[in-house]
């Protein structure tokens, strides 16, 4: 995993599992596998996590849009 693709971590509560997201690659798992509803915040949040790879986006602005989703679907975070 390459240093730029980490963030500040950010910790989540969904169905009562606690984990916590450091990096790009866990955002997107996340929101791809464990997300517990397909907002319009969580799909501006996944966007970002493939413009990363694609180096038009960098990891903070995945770290925001994370904490953007997480508030939208009601999921309860702290970072």
């Amino acid at each position: 995993m390459s240093r730029r693709r980490r963030f500040k971590p950010v910790k989540i509560t969904i169905n009562g599992k606690v984990r916590t997201v450091y990096n790009v690659v866990q955002a997107g798992n996340t929101l791809l596998n464990d997300w517990p509803e397909q907002t319009p915040a969580a799909k501006v949040a996944e966007r970002l996590v493939l413009d990363v790879f694609n180096d038009a986006a960098e990891p903070e602005q995945v770290r925001r849009a994370f904490i953007t989703a997480a508030k939208a679907s009601d999921i309860k975070f702290s970072s």
